[in-house]
């Protein structure tokens, strides 16, 4: 079983530097041309106008105005009416982080182990030099979103009722539909509403959800090539301890693949905006030292052995960017093993 070095991940997108355009078009505003309701003018109404003519500037009344119908005449109040068209756009971005974590890889691993042993003892112990080798397979995956946006276009009918106010002379007015003139005398009105009122109607909205998904893939292949001296006492006829000490070469051959997409979805279904993919792939040679600890027990008689190991390893580390994303690992982590030695 082997802790084989700490892992660390440290993600990251493209998508946040990425110009989205609007999916829900921009921002709209149709006013009619009615003017202001406090200054004198020409006011153009869905059914009806009011401009002015060559007294208004003297006496604030015109005779060149029109009306469409009856029903728009209520006692001494003459009404018209004007539509407008407003559509807002707004945004709604949420970004979280990405991914930053550090783990140990863990897992079971091969383990092969070659020792020269002196058969005499000095001064109770027995030199021996060892070499060994070993194989850990390192595999990454990480899924994750961290860009959200919401794009919302919100449409509404606005429209404005204007009243004049007919001075006691309602029943007068002629009838409709009516269209003076400012060339000939005529029935005169007041140029300037007396009040204005404005009702919005909500028209419906149109969004577009947008967001990104980040897929990250490492995998690496550790192999392990130890050397060093072993030092073994004998505690019983059966029973040795033996330590051991020396210098490591770790082999890195390594693959990185990150896949990003942004897409949209909107009522008329999901598009996707923008695609990335980052790879990478190589080998790299990271040098260590390691210490080990064993008891080992053999048989009587026998040219097999069986031996508890304990290994620590410290060493360089290495680091790779995939895109805007960066993995790093170093071979620092430790070793037990339960071996089965023959001696040839």
């Amino acid at each position: 079983w082997r802790q084989a070095g700490t892992f660390g991940f440290h993600g990251g997108s493209r998508s946040g530097g990425y110009s989205i355009p609007s999916l829900v078009g921009g921002d709209v505003q149709f006013n009619p041309s009615i003017g202001a309701a406090d200054e004198t003018g020409d006011r153009l109404y869905d059914d009806g106008y009011v401009n002015t003519d060559t007294g208004t500037a003297t006496d604030g009344l015109t005779s060149n105005w029109g009306y469409n119908d009856s029903s728009q005449v209520s006692g001494d109040s003459l009404y018209l009416h004007a539509t407008g068209i407003e559509s807002v756009r707004s945004d709604s971005l949420t970004q979280s982080f990405a991914p930053h974590s550090r783990r140990n890889e863990r897992g079971l691993a091969p383990f092969l182990q070659f020792e020269a042993v002196n058969q005499k003892d000095f001064y109770g112990f027995q030199p021996g030099i060892s070499a060994s080798l070993s194989w850990m397979p390192i595999r990454l995956n990480q899924h994750w979103s961290d860009l959200t946006l919401v794009q919302t276009r919100q449409d509404s009918q606005i429209t404005w009722t204007d009243r004049y106010d007919l001075d006691g002379t309602g029943a007068y007015i002629p009838d409709a539909p009516y269209a003076g003139s400012s060339g000939s005398p005529g029935f005169m009105i007041g140029n300037i509403p007396d009040s204005r009122e404005s009702t919005t109607i909500d028209l419906g909205s149109e969004e577009a959800l947008i967001r990104n998904q980040v897929s990250t893939r490492f995998s690496a292949d550790q192999t392990t090539f130890s050397f060093g001296p072993t030092l073994g006492c004998r505690i019983t006829d059966t029973v040795q301890l033996r330590a051991g000490m020396g210098v490591s070469v770790h082999w890195l051959h390594w693959r990185a693949l990150q896949k990003e997409t942004l897409t949209a979805t909107q009522s008329s279904g999901t598009s996707e905006l923008a695609r990335w993919k980052d790879s990478s792939s190589g080998d790299r040679i990271l040098g260590g030292v390691y210490l080990q600890l064993g008891a080992e027990w053999t048989p009587k008689g026998q040219p097999w052995s069986i031996q508890g190991l304990f290994r620590g390893d410290l060493g360089q580390s290495f680091s790779e960017d995939i895109g805007p994303s960066k993995v790093s690992y170093d071979v620092d982590g430790f070793t037990t093993a339960l071996m089965l030695r023959y001696q040839l």
